[in-house]
């Protein structure tokens, strides 16, 4: 139990639970306590899939905790450099959530706006409740700043500029039907249906093999802004890897029998 994140373990799978001031709004000790948890659970040889939950019903998280920059003075000689330190901390937070090894499902159940949608970026999978009232979107320059965890770069790289952009430069606050439409949420499910196409989704991943989804995720991520020869570099070390693992020999062995695997995430 801490002090903004709770770690729910059934089986195979882990449920980090955001619960901080009523809307999860991002601030230092949130993203600390996340990257704790994703880091432990990561390690961890039981745990297969991380899903990232609030506890609130209405809202994943409503955006950064602005009273954070505060005690910043505006006036100071160096103002600027100070509030640059304080977002690349909240990068570099973010950028630890999006290298789990582990896959990871936001199970958005609210608002996830700003910040939250930025979080929700950090996932791999992303499935949304429609209800009629829930948005997800970046809606930073309504209040005249940017994003500053990542939206102006995940965003795109998911979208492209085209789709991005109108979310980006006019705040576009989306249903989730709307946002499942241009790719941005995997699926929009009805608030009865959230729980169950979660742990659907879940159950699917934890009987894969947890190391070579590990190591996709590696390639992908250190990969994508690459030249195509440097990234194929990492794929090719990793497929090395991945192919000693004992999930590979159990995979291949079951490919030729004509059996179904089962993996031992290893």
């Amino acid at each position: 139990m801490g002090e903004t994140v709770d770690v729910k373990r059934e089986g195979p799978v882990a449920q980090v639970v955001m619960h901080r001031k009523g809307n999860n709004s991002i601030a230092g000790d949130l993203i600390s306590e996340l990257v704790a948890a994703f880091e432990e659970l990561g390690s961890d040889p039981e745990v297969r899939v991380i899903v990232l939950a609030s506890e609130y019903e209405k809202y994943f998280s409503v955006g950064a905790d602005l009273g954070e920059m505060a005690g910043i003075d505006r006036s100071a000689t160096d103002a600027e450099e100070q509030i640059y330190r304080f977002v690349r901390s909240g990068q570099e937070g973010f950028d630890k959530l999006a290298a789990a090894p582990k896959p990871v499902i936001a199970a958005i159940n609210g608002h996830a706006l700003g910040g939250g949608c930025e979080l929700a970026l950090t996932c791999d999978y992303r499935i949304m409740v429609e209800d009629g009232r829930s948005r997800i979107g970046q809606s930073e320059s309504a209040l005249g700043i940017m994003p500053g965890a990542g939206g102006t770069q995940r965003l795109v790289r998911l979208l492209g500029k085209a789709r991005a952009y109108p979310m980006l430069l006019e705040s576009r606050r989306l249903s989730a039907r709307e946002a499942e439409g241009i790719g941005l949420v995997d699926r929009a499910v009805a608030p009865e249906e959230l729980a169950g196409a979660v742990d659907e989704l879940a159950q699917r991943l934890a009987k894969a093999p947890t190391f070579a989804l590990a190591m996709i995720k590696d390639a992908v991520n250190r990969g994508q802004d690459l030249p195509l020869g440097e990234a194929q570099e990492i794929e090719a070390r990793n497929f090395a890897r991945t192919s000693l693992s004992e999930d590979a020999v159990t995979g291949v062995a079951a490919f030729l029998q004509k059996t179904e695997p089962e993996f031992k995430g290893r």
